[in-house]
């Protein structure tokens, strides 16, 4: 088991990366609407934050952090998963080379029909991708908050086995 002080510093870093990697991600995707480039580096680079809110979770649990970095990641991870489903709403047979077959599969099996069902309404639908990858911002930030707190208070509680420190940055203590 890794120390808490060890996985709050980790924790925190890959916070800063998913939140420093989403203003070049809104980059992509206005230079996909505005130039000639396509939507490819949006794509992909959506791929990758998905990547680094799931090792959000990952750390938490290997380094035993406090349920609340448990649950920031859950939530940053629950809402890449919601912007993908919002896009492939729209386009739902666009896929990137790197995706595996079962994956396409399964995104057409359920997008597919989802889409067709839906008609026009599915690019309205789609649209509110805009408005979750606010959300996604705004959650980085609060988890940015949270991870320098437990790194603060791992890092002065002077502890490898973090039981206590556990325990008051849960409950918020000093």
């Amino acid at each position: 088991m890794i120390s808490i002080r060890t996985g709050a510093q980790g924790y925190l870093w890959a916070a800063w990366l998913l939140a420093i990697l989403l203003p070049v991600q809104f980059y992509f995707a206005a230079a996909g609407a505005f130039s000639t480039l396509g939507y490819a580096a949006h794509q992909y680079l959506g791929l990758g934050i998905h990547g680094v809110s799931a090792l959000l979770i990952v750390i938490a649990l290997v380094a035993r952090l406090p349920r609340p970095a448990l649950a920031w990641g859950i939530l940053q991870f629950v809402l890449m998963s919601i912007q993908l489903g919002l896009a492939r709403l729209q386009f739902p047979k666009n896929f990137l080379a790197v995706e595996p077959q079962f994956v396409r599969d399964l995104s057409s099996g359920i997008m597919q029909p989802i889409h067709d069902a839906m008609g026009n309404g599915a690019g309205i639908i789609a649209s509110l991708h805009g408005i979750n990858g606010l959300a996604i911002v705004a959650v980085a930030v609060l988890t940015i908050r949270y991870a320098r707190r437990l790194s603060k208070e791992s890092v002065w509680s002077g502890t490898t086995s973090a039981a206590g420190s556990r325990e008051k940055v849960a409950s918020g203590r000093k």
